[in-house]
């Protein structure tokens, strides 16, 4: 056998510096999982730290909003669930602002409805209320009224449309149905009947923070359902920022969402269970999430007979024996409103901070209220450093959403950004930051 040799030059030193050169940046981290893995990251410096977080979070200014939304995750099935929406509606009597951040899970066909569909059917029921011209001491309940029956007309609209897929609602109709027609049903995406898209919004979900400031923005309105949060943040006389939580926090962290739902199901104890809705959904209350809401024979028709890669019927029909005396979830929301007019000539500034839990969750080991103050603080020294047009108007949002995935901290802050896994390693992060003053 011929033996064929080859020569191998040895690198030169410009060539070996060039090579350390690449890797120079390069570091890894445990993530602060304790265990022997390690992934690569890269150190970025500034601007090139900044230009990253802006390219991956997309910061938007509209009107008096700011807002940026970040998954650094990118690997494509782990692709950001949340949305936000700001818009400036002309209605009549002013321009009033709506905000809303969405928080999706199982799929992306829920949210990516809902978040679309929502502010046009509050527009239009506001549109309509506005034109009859109410009393100024009935707009309070009037406006609330209009969220509340949205959000409830919005969920009950997604459970119709899957309903509607069957020829019948009766369950033992529903049993003797022929697999093979179950199947055609669901998975149906040709013609007006689209099975598979009105099970797809129906069984996936999101919860939803919506807010609407009126146009002498003296009243806001927030309506939740779900685990995101809203905060108020105001300067006070001595010039320091204080932030309070607006509504309450609809999962299993909440004593009082866990005690409702046993309440309501007094003779099941793995309603909830590790302070999760059957042990499943960490959310108390959402927009869709059907199979949580609709008798447990449904939930065996979908999961066994969907084409989706969404979910995995393994991990899904475990949990159907629990379901016994549904609904388990709520799509009830909070609504709240708050007087914004000051009683001083002179107007303290305020702000409104609307996140998904995903910022929360970056803040473990701080209560709700700690981390109302601490983003305010972070917002408000912002908004303080530049004060006037003139200064340069920085995005609130993504000033706090740096500061939580990092702050001065560079090399965390390049981690975090940075860090090559095909799994998430944070939550989708969503912030909106509005000047109310």
């Amino acid at each position: 056998m011929d033996l064929q040799v080859i020569d191998l030059t040895p690198a030169s030193e410009s060539q070996q510096q060039r090579t350390l050169d690449e890797v120079k940046d390069f570091a890894t981290t445990d993530m602060d999982r304790g265990g022997p893995e390690r992934w690569t990251y890269r150190m970025l410096q500034e601007p090139a730290l900044t230009e990253e977080l802006v390219k991956l979070s997309a910061p938007q200014t509209i009107g008096c909003v700011d807002a940026a939304t970040l998954q650094p995750c990118r690997t494509w099935h782990y692709r950001s669930q949340d949305r936000y929406i700001v818009e400036e509606w002309a209605l009549p009597g002013g321009t009033w602002t709506y905000a809303a951040v969405f928080d999706g899970h199982m799929n992306y066909d829920t949210v990516e409805h809902i978040s679309a569909a929502l502010g046009p059917y509050v527009k239009d029921s506001l549109a309509a209320a506005l034109r009859s011209r109410p009393s100024p001491t009935a707009l309070p309940a009037i406006v609330s009224g209009i969220l509340k029956h949205a959000l409830a007309y919005i969920d009950s609209a997604l459970v119709s449309d899957f309903l509607a897929i069957f020829p019948s609602t009766e369950p033992e109709e529903l049993r003797r149905l022929d697999p093979s027609r179950i199947r055609q049903l669901l998975n149906e995406t040709s013609g007006g009947k689209s099975g598979y898209r009105n099970t797809a919004k129906a069984f996936g979900g999101t919860t939803a923070l919506l807010t609407l400031v009126d146009p002498s923005r003296s009243h806001l309105w927030v309506a939740n359902v779900g685990d995101c949060v809203a905060v108020l943040g105001q300067r006070d006389s001595a010039g320091k920022w204080r932030g309070t939580v607006i509504n309450s926090i609809h999962n299993g962290s909440n004593p009082g969402e866990l005690e409702r739902i046993r309440s309501e199901h007094p003779e099941e104890a793995d309603c909830t269970w590790n302070d999760r809705v059957l042990g499943f959904l960490a959310p108390t209350r959402a927009i869709g999430d059907a199979w949580l809401k609709l008798p447990a024979i449904y939930a065996k028709l979908v999961f066994k007979h969907l084409d989706a890669d969404w979910f995995s019927a393994e991990v899904m029909e475990p949990h159907i024996p629990r379901i016994r005396t549904p609904p388990y979830l709520s799509s009830t929301p909070d609504v709240y409103h708050i007087q914004l007019q000051n009683e001083g000539p002179v107007a303290s500034p305020r702000l409104l901070i609307l996140c998904s839990d995903g910022l929360s969750d970056l803040y473990d080991g701080y209560s709700f209220d700690e981390m109302a103050e601490e983003w305010t603080q972070v917002v408000g020294k912002e908004l303080d450093a530049r004060p006037g047009p003139k200064a340069g108007r920085a995005n609130l949002a993504l000033a706090l959403l740096r500061e939580a995935i990092g702050g001065a901290d560079t090399q965390l802050v390049s981690r975090n950004l940075t860090v090559e896994m095909e799994e998430r390693w944070m939550d989708d992060t969503t912030i909106v930051v509005q000047r109310l003053s």
